[in-house]
């Protein structure tokens, strides 16, 4: 039996979520990550490739409130992303640390909207995540 009561360091209690989009279109909203239980985005990174005009990327977090139905709230401000062969994978634009919308409670849904108007495309949208969990015991249901 696993020891389930102990304090791991902070990079055992990260864990990183990747997604690739073939083809997004302009306003696509792309679901990243469901939030399995309290956590805080420490790292987003994008990158695209194929990349025609000048796509950008908005980060926004869908939470539902029971009694008072759904909210929603973006994280940051749009970033602009850069093909790969130009820089890699580029940071996001996150607010500064401690920021309440880096937190996220479980059910959230975290998402990214690719935007930039009609001649933005990319033949790929590459998106890295990392988010540090609230505590180190996990509990499933």
């Amino acid at each position: 039996m696993g020891i389930i009561n102990r304090t791991m360091d902070a990079s055992e209690q990260k864990d990183q979520v990747q997604t690739v989009v073939m083809a997004p279109v302009n306003a696509q909203e792309i679901p990243l990550f469901v939030a399995p239980r309290a956590c805080t985005i420490s790292d987003v990174k994008a990158s695209l490739l194929g990349i025609s005009g000048a796509p950008n990327l908005l980060l926004r977090v869908q939470r539902f409130v029971p009694g008072t139905g759904g909210s929603t709230f973006n994280v940051g401000s749009t970033f602009t992303v850069a093909a790969f062969g130009t820089s890699g994978l580029q940071g996001a634009s996150l607010p500064a640390a401690g920021s309440t919308t880096l937190n996220l409670v479980k059910g959230d849904v975290l998402s990214a909207i690719h935007g930039g108007g009609s001649g933005a495309a990319s033949t790929a949208t590459i998106i890295e995540l990392v988010v540090q969990y609230a505590q180190d015991i996990k509990t499933w249901y």
